[in-house]
């Protein structure tokens, strides 16, 4: 099964693809326990599909290479149809890597004899059973939909072998051998297209719904870390005020440094009175999730609803660069999400954060002001210097003297 990811970043890299379209071992793990079955039945249903009309060549042989259509007979009736069904019956009973391994063999299996029955014939028609190979071409990498890193090798091969076979045949005339050759390029190289634009399709298909699936864990897993909290947010399911307080005296008791972020949707109100209070909430759960990602099962960091359209996370034991860059990482989170927001006028079209840092003053600065108090005023004023320098970005605070901090 698919590891846990712990934030969006993981979640991409884990949904990603390579250039032949294939899947990282754990997503491909966890799409064949999903898609497995179905796909063993699929291939057993169209490979004697494919057999079927593959003998059904033994008819035609009789009128366009009578010369060796007994050879034609035995090849696809005698030698291959046992083996191709051996491989059909075995594509059930094995892992996804050696399934897949065998419908290739099977394919160029099935296309070297036709090849090799259409270089032996010296029937005058013998030209057109041609056609039998591009059929299997197309068959392979359009009908059995071989997966692309397979279907390159079947198509490769068989152009290769078919070109060759067309070069040495005797007796074929010069301008037939080049159209022949024209109809092989065109009919490998547009199958193998199909086949890659029918492959993307599903994998990326598949990767969109399970990274979707991966961010919902995600959110539900930092849901439960919530629960034993006194209190949570409903509309959010982050923890509320009460808990953050909590948090933060129970931090700052023990006396390490803890760094507190505090964050605030950038015009929030206009986006209310433009798509409506549901739209708002709705926006305020998407900006929660992204918040709880960046602090998902990490026991040194709390992600809160504070109020309204503002957000606290709480580090305990990091210093200011770690603060700074978590809170740059939650200013571009929440751009990335691309949330529409046509009611700025500062011609940003979408919702971004502002995000003021402070870190704990040591206590001998602090003197007799609660300290809880003096973090929540420090970031505060971090957070308004960073509305005031054009939002969608991260402040860090400055200290503060002792008496302004007991000022609060």
């Amino acid at each position: 099964m698919l590891p846990a990811v712990a934030n969006r970043e993981a979640a991409d890299a884990a949904t990603d693809l390579d250039r032949l379209l294939r899947f990282s071992p754990s997503v491909a793990e966890r799409y064949e326990s999903e898609h497995g079955r179905t796909r063993a039945s699929d291939l057993r249903r169209n490979a004697l599909v494919g057999l079927l009309v593959y003998n059904v060549y033994n008819v035609t042989s009789w009128f366009l290479m009578p010369d060796i259509a007994v050879l034609g007979l035995v090849l696809r009736l005698v030698v291959f149809t046992p083996v191709a069904l051996l491989l059909v019956w075995a594509v059930g009973r094995v892992g996804a890597a050696r399934r897949e391994h065998l419908m290739l063999a099977g394919m160029v299996g099935g296309i070297l004899p036709t090849v090799m029955l259409f270089w032996l014939t010296q029937a005058p028609l013998g030209a057109y059973s041609f056609a039998e190979i591009l059929l299997a071409i197309m068959f392979g990498n359009i009908v059995l939909t071989l997966r692309f890193p397979h279907a390159v090798v079947v198509t490769a091969t068989s152009f290769v072998v078919a070109l060759l076979a067309l070069a040495v045949k005797p007796g074929l005339d010069p301008g037939l051998g080049v159209a022949l050759a024209l109809q092989l390029a065109t009919t490998c190289g547009c199958s193998l297209y199909a086949n890659y634009q029918m492959e993307a399709r599903r994998c990326r298909d598949y990767l969109t719904g399970l990274r979707a699936r991966m961010l919902r864990d995600i959110a539900e897993h930092a849901r439960k870390r919530f629960e034993d909290l006194s209190q949570t947010d409903a509309l959010t399911g982050l923890p509320n005020r009460r808990a953050l307080d909590l948090c933060l005296d129970t931090w700052l008791a023990e006396g390490g440094r803890v760094a507190l972020l505090m964050i605030d949707i950038d015009h929030f109100k206009p986006f209310n009175d433009t798509l409506g209070h549901p739209a708002g909430d709705e926006c305020l759960r998407r900006v929660a999730e992204t918040l709880a990602a960046s602090t998902f099962d990490r026991a040194d960091r709390l992600c809160a609803r504070y109020g309204g359209e503002e957000f606290a996370v709480v580090l305990r034991g990091g210093g200011s660069a770690e603060a700074i860059a978590l809170a740059e990482e939650v200013v571009r989170a929440v751009a990335a999400l691309g949330l529409r927001h046509p009611g700025r006028r500062d011609g940003i079209r979408i919702v971004t954060v502002s995000v003021g840092v402070a870190l704990s003053a040591r206590a001998a600065d602090v003197g007799q002001a609660n300290p809880k108090l003096a973090l929540l005023a420090m970031a505060d004023r971090a957070l308004y210097a960073a509305k005031q320098g054009g939002r969608n970005r991260a402040v860090g605070g400055k200290a503060t003297p002792p008496y302004f901090l007991k000022a609060g």
